[in-house]
């Protein structure tokens, strides 16, 4: 596993190596290889039978070619591509990805302009189109975007390419524009147990007042409230104090212990330990939709905690970040608060623990 990302490393800088060095790319279309192909012949002909006309034909072919590699260059450049994209996504979940694209140039337009983004190294299957940007002109296009699998996910840079004028050759330009999305784990059909929200830890899902964020409604001061809830707009407004009532951001408490880990040898294992860290994004999700505190415990040792919404983007950034195979060689994740929802084979709690059960990748599938 090591040795492949190194080897990824060192294959990724030689490409970038070898882009600083010969920033342009040509290839030929299949209507290119037909007309030089025709070209050749005739100026095989030509000098076989020393004919003027085929001479003059061949000349003007040649031409041909000639102006074409000037316009496609003209075209390129002085283009300035960008990049707009989530800082974070869900795996398999479609996004947009906004490429734009704006020509410095003070008099030439640019015609038939392609974009095309290249991810973790490989070229991305969709592509954006440009008929025209005139010059002084910036012209954008989204397209959808899915990424199949959690991790990091690195938009290496954007391909330029064009066919202008006649279509006989492709020439690109690499602009690089590096960028990062994290991929979050899929959400999983997986649920707390219903005793632990209702009962566990003290969490409960009723509308509750207390200090939070989510406004509940106003309603007139009285002896012993807090001043600092005055809500003045309104006090000023009537003349009479008020007070803001909001929601309590957590009632309750769970703590979600992940082993990460594969369950076994070869890919099966893999697909195992993937189902369960999204497994563990899916009871982190809805324990944070239920209005209640999450303790994330995995392996290698971590342990986060979050209140809210915004707190638990860092624990499912944590778990897309995570390598299984760097937690099968660390020791296993033991919770602390009895009432655990373990997750994985090693996962261990403190006294009575709910496990969840999830079925075989296989079995899954069906």
């Amino acid at each position: 596993m090591k040795q492949g990302a190194r080897g990824g490393r060192a294959s990724g800088r030689f490409k970038r190596l070898k882009r600083r060095i010969f920033p342009r790319g040509l290839r030929f279309t299949r209507e290119g290889k037909v007309y030089v192909l025709v070209t050749l012949g005739v100026g095989f002909a030509a000098v076989n039978t020393g004919n003027n006309l085929l001479f003059l034909v061949l000349g003007l072919m040649l031409g041909l070619i000639i102006v074409s590699g000037i316009l496609s260059e003209a075209t390129l450049r002085g283009l300035v591509p960008c990049r707009k994209c989530p800082p974070r996504v869900e795996a398999g979940r479609t996004f947009s990805v906004e490429l734009s694209l704006k020509n410095e140039k003070r008099r030439v337009a640019s015609y038939s302009v392609e974009l095309r983004d290249e991810i973790d190294g490989q070229p991305f299957k969709r592509r954006c189109f440009f008929l025209r940007v005139a010059p002084g002109e910036e012209r954008a296009i989204s397209y959808r975007c899915e990424l199949p699998r959690r991790g990091l996910a690195r938009f290496d840079g954007i391909v330029v390419s064009t066919r202008f004028p006649f279509g006989l050759f492709e020439k690109r330009r690499f602009a690089t524009f590096e960028s990062e999305v994290i991929v979050l784990p899929a959400p999983l059909d997986v649920r707390l147990p219903s005793d632990m929200v209702v009962h566990g830890a003290g969490g409960r899902t009723a509308e509750r007042r207390g200090p939070g964020q989510d406004f509940l409604e106003l309603r007139e001061m009285a002896t012993g409230d807090d001043p600092r809830r005055i809500h003045w707009p309104s006090s000023a407004r009537t003349g009479t104090l008020f007070l803001s009532e909001t929601e309590a951001e957590a009632q309750g408490f769970v703590e979600v212990v992940l082993d990460p880990a594969p369950a076994g040898p070869g890919e099966d294992g893999l697909a195992q330990a993937e189902l369960n860290i999204r497994a563990a994004g899916s009871l982190v999700r809805e324990a944070v939709r239920r209005g209640l505190a999450v303790r994330l415990v995995t392996a290698p040792p971590a342990a986060l905690t979050a209140h809210g919404r915004d707190g638990a983007v860092d624990l499912l950034d944590h778990l897309a970040l995570i390598d299984p195979q760097e937690a099968r060689a660390s020791s296993p994740p033991v919770g602390r608060s009895a009432g655990a929802v373990l997750v994985g084979p090693r996962a261990r709690g403190n006294g009575v623990s709910h496990r969840i059960a999830l079925p075989r990748p296989a079995a899954q599938g069906a």
